[in-house]
């Protein structure tokens, strides 16, 4: 098992040639490939790095098909072979630069040898702990589809929680501005210092929905952390650092999204 980050260069993560099985703009076909997203496939064409049928094309837009010769990096165009990672997000760190213009990305922190690695949902600056990380949009998408799928936080508050708090959050409480929200399970670890630490599991929450319960019962959040999701548990993994997933964590996050997909 992969931690840290990876020695492999970019091209031993290609698989077999791709070829277009329908006609396409050549931005499309690099991100069907697996090369990132749209931006990031057009980007690779107008910086020059793609030839289609022995020319130079910086036009991400031109129509490619099945009989086009298209090469990267003066290679022929290969699939992406999906990876799937587990990362401990530190704290300021970001999945879109739009969520914090003066933090580091989480992108910063992915092996640069796999293309087109994305951070699967979204997680505030402040909050740490595990974030799914793979370039398989389909396994991807289907986490976001699914509103069984367990994430649960461990989080440490100012003040000692009252047993009739926790049977507010239990029995569902309404936020401003977000309506009813209630999490799946909450218990209490212990009481510290003048402080309550919390396991909280939420199957279908929005980002900050945690940060806003706990301001609107009146309580500081000292640190929140995400600890698990499904079956994939952070465990030890040092925040920065990352590891790949194993074939039973990327099956049952797969199960899980596939047999609790929401209804339309």
């Amino acid at each position: 098992m992969a931690y840290g980050r990876s020695g492999k260069t970019e091209s031993q993560h290609l698989g077999l040639r791709w070829c277009a099985k329908r006609p396409m703009g050549l931005g499309r076909a690099l991100q069907k490939a697996g090369f990132g997203t749209r931006k990031v496939a057009e980007s690779i064409v107008l910086a020059g790095r793609v030839q289609v049928d022995g020319r130079l094309e910086l036009d991400p837009k031109v129509m490619i098909d099945s009989s086009s010769e298209i090469f990267l990096d003066n290679e022929v165009l290969r699939q992406v072979i999906p990876a799937y990672l587990v990362l401990n997000k530190p704290v300021r760190v970001v999945c879109v630069q739009s969520d914090g213009v003066e933090c580091q990305l989480v992108s910063d922190f992915m092996p640069s040898g796999i293309p087109g690695l994305r951070p699967v949902g979204r997680m505030d600056s402040r909050s740490t702990g595990l974030i799914l990380v793979s370039n398989d949009k389909d396994w991807s998408n289907a986490q976001t589809d699914t509103d069984q799928l367990e994430h649960e936080y461990r989080v440490q508050v100012e003040g000692e929680l009252t047993e009739l708090e926790v049977g507010v959050m239990d029995a569902g409480i309404v936020l401003p501005k977000m309506g009813s929200f209630k999490p799946k399970s909450v218990q209490v670890v212990e009481f510290m210092n003048g402080r309550t630490v919390l396991n909280v599991v939420l199957t279908d929450g929005k980002v900050r929905q945690l940060r806003r319960m706990f301001t609107t019962l009146r309580h500081k959040i000292f640190y929140l952390r995400r600890i698990r999701i499904g079956d994939v548990r952070l465990e030890y993994l040092a925040p920065g650092r990352w590891r790949d997933l194993s074939a039973r964590e990327i099956q049952s996050i797969r199960t899980v999204a596939e047999l609790t997909k929401k209804k339309p």
